[in-house]
């Protein structure tokens, strides 16, 4: 555990310094190259946006935060529990699940304005369909793999052994889903966040994404970019917290590490 937080240490270090840099060089060669505000603001101008509309941006990074998080824990139920009916039935096997997979690769703001049509403009609901609907995909098909994707030879000797149903899903087919479902959480924690933000470019009058129309259509790229920062702060935060429960429920899983050549 000592020598995965030394590892982990520097990466923050290194990475943060690297962040730094960027910013400062960012400060630096704005002014020298004399492009506009209203194209590319300097860090500086993007925190005196925070300061002049902070309460403003934080009002409008509720409804982006409470969508997501709704959208992204009913796809991801939704997908473990379709998962599980697909993998124990070969009737949805065979017929749901392909129809899933081409429906997956439908863009989802292609039908963001029928859910808008059908649900209302500009409703909780709405927004939240969207959101999962982009979250629902990768949790089902990570679901799929990880409840199907289990040596034949364990199979046969659970049975065999006589075990049961249950006990088989249990002991075997549940540990062995968790990696491949905790990656689903990452792939759709990321795109529950980009859907929210796709459902209020499409409609909405409040919100994250709202604010970056607004900040587009003002000409106001410092507000844009302070929206983005939300976001991104945002995303990656969700992000850390299923990291986290992943380090929690799976100790024994090894860190990403580059190779060292």
């Amino acid at each position: 555990m000592k020598k995965e937080l030394s590892k982990s240490a520097p990466s923050i270090k290194w990475s943060f310094l690297f962040f730094i840099c960027v910013l400062f060089l960012w400060q630096l060669l704005i002014p020298v190259l004399d492009i506009p505000s209203y194209l590319l603001p300097t860090p500086i101008a993007i925190l005196q946006e925070f300061q002049k509309r902070g309460g403003f941006i934080f009002a409008n990074f509720l409804p982006t935060f409470y969508e997501t998080i709704l959208g992204f824990v009913i796809g991801a139920l939704v997908g473990i529990v379709a998962g599980l009916g697909i993998v124990y039935s070969r009737m949805l096997w065979l017929t749901i699940y392909p129809s899933l997979v081409v429906i997956g690769s439908v863009p989802r703001i292609a039908v963001a304005p029928l859910i808008l049509i059908w649900l209302g403009i500009d409703t909780i609901w709405s927004k939240v369909t969207i959101v999962f609907l982009v979250a629902f995909f990768p949790m089902v098909v990570n679901s799929v793999v990880g409840f199907s994707q289990i040596e034949g030879d364990m199979l046969d000797l659970a049975k065999t052994m006589g075990m049961r149903p249950w006990t088989e899903f249990r002991k075997i087919r549940l540990p062995n889903s968790v990696p491949y479902i905790f990656a689903g959480f990452k792939t759709s924690i990321a795109l529950a966040v980009i859907g929210a933000v796709v459902a209020e470019f499409v409609s909405g009058q409040q919100g994250l994404g709202y604010l970056i129309i607004i900040g587009n259509n003002d000409l106001n790229a410092a507000l844009i970019f302070a929206s983005i920062s939300i976001l991104s702060a945002m995303s990656l935060g969700l992000f850390g917290v299923i990291v986290g429960l992943e380090k929690v429920l799976m100790p024994w899983r090894r860190g990403i590490h580059p190779t060292e050549l």
